[in-house]
């Protein structure tokens, strides 16, 4: 259900410009920390530094700590090898970061008695015609368009990452945090900013069914995407509703909240390296499925030939010539020495192929030693 509301909010400027943030409006000065509409300048309350340094470098050890146990609980990879769970670190830490930039807002809430900050429930759902509304570019249709909230909604939602809400302006605001904007797709990037200008119609409803039935102006719900990434953005991401780390001082109504966020990615950046040097130390000490199957082979033909030498060094008959003389009773010698008969000389011609001849000699006693020769 739409209905329509007084308070003029900024429609779609020329062709592919969005419903978004605008300093020209006064609703959040990018530029100014006056964050009142009255002539009295009041200055913004200074978040501490100190106070919050401990919060955020826990917070950093923690984001990298639970990657590192999830790359090392990730089944390795047949092509990376040892190197799975470095490469698995490294994929899923962009993921838990940015779950941890959403996070920080919630510790600076902690500290600015001014700021309001909602992460839970941030699910909105987007209604196809409402899309086609927001693409037919029409100003004044859309400036007073205001939908209802659905907790139960079906279809297709988006959910914001987090609600600001400035007490004492009265202002809120969706943010979109973004670990590097330059790295998005420009039509990405445009259909995050159409399913925040949906979710901004619906703010108001929302806070009032599912917060305490707390009011907020229709015209006082902005959106930003923020580029966490701090670094010069051009023109032209600024006209597609991006702001740098600096707009958060005026958006939360706190001197320092920028700053803290720098403090944070400096914190991560650390925590960082020192998971990857822990990796980058475990695998040196793994060794790859191909040379562990050399390693064995080897390692087992070593062993059979130490058995083959020990049982022939077993099996090799040591007598003394002492032994021989006086051992003059073994049928075998006698039988040597006896001479053939005629029926075991024609049986021996006849197996002639099968005869193993061994030397007449004394001093070597033929005997069997078992299933291994002799």
């Amino acid at each position: 259900m739409m209905s329509a509301s007084s308070g003029s909010v900024a429609g779609r400027g020329s062709g592919k410009a969005m419903h978004r943030l605008r300093q020209d409006e006064g609703i959040f000065p990018m530029t100014q920390t006056n964050q009142n509409d009255s002539s009295t300048s009041t200055e913004l309350p200074v978040l501490d530094i100190d106070a919050i340094r401990p919060d955020l470098q826990a917070l950093a050890k923690a984001t990298v700590d639970r990657t590192l146990h999830q790359a090392r609980n990730t089944r390795a990879d047949p092509v990376l090898g040892c190197s799975s769970t470095l490469a698995t670190y490294c994929m899923m830490i962009p993921r838990n970061d940015g779950q941890a930039l959403e996070q920080v807002l919630d510790i600076v809430a902690r500290h600015v008695e001014s700021l309001t900050v909602i992460r839970n429930g941030l699910r909105f759902s987007i209604d196809p015609k409402h899309l086609e509304l927001l693409q037919s570019n029409h100003p004044v249709i859309f400036a007073g368009l205001q939908t209802n909230y659905d907790p139960a909604q079906l279809g297709p939602s988006y959910r914001a990452d987090a609600l600001a809400i400035n007490q004492v302006t009265g202002k809120a605001c969706l943010l979109e945090f973004k670990r590097q904007t330059a790295t998005i797709e420009t039509t990405k990037l445009n259909g995050i900013a159409d399913n925040l200008a949906i979710a901004q119609a619906q703010v108001c409803d929302f806070l009032y069914k599912q917060h305490w039935r707390l009011k907020i102006e229709p015209q006082a719900v902005n959106w930003a995407i923020i580029d966490c990434s701090d670094q010069e953005l051009p023109p032209r991401f600024r006209d597609a509703g991006v702001f740098g780390l600096n707009s958060l001082d005026d958006i939360t109504g706190a001197s320092g909240v920028a700053e803290a966020y720098r403090l944070f990615r400096g914190f991560m950046a650390a925590e960082f390296r020192r998971g990857e040097a822990e990796l980058m130390a475990e695998s040196q000490r793994f060794i790859s499925f191909q040379s562990a199957q050399a390693m064995i082979e080897a390692e087992v033909t070593r062993a059979r030939l130490a058995v083959a030498a020990e049982m022939a060094q077993v099996s090799a008959p040591v007598h003394s010539a002492d032994a021989d003389a006086t051992n003059t009773d073994d049928p075998e010698d006698h039988a040597a020495k006896r001479p053939l008969s005629d029926h075991d000389a024609d049986h021996t011609r006849r197996h002639e192929a099968t005869i193993i001849p061994f030397p007449l000699d004394r001093r070597t006693v033929r005997r069997r030693f078992g299933m291994f020769g002799t």
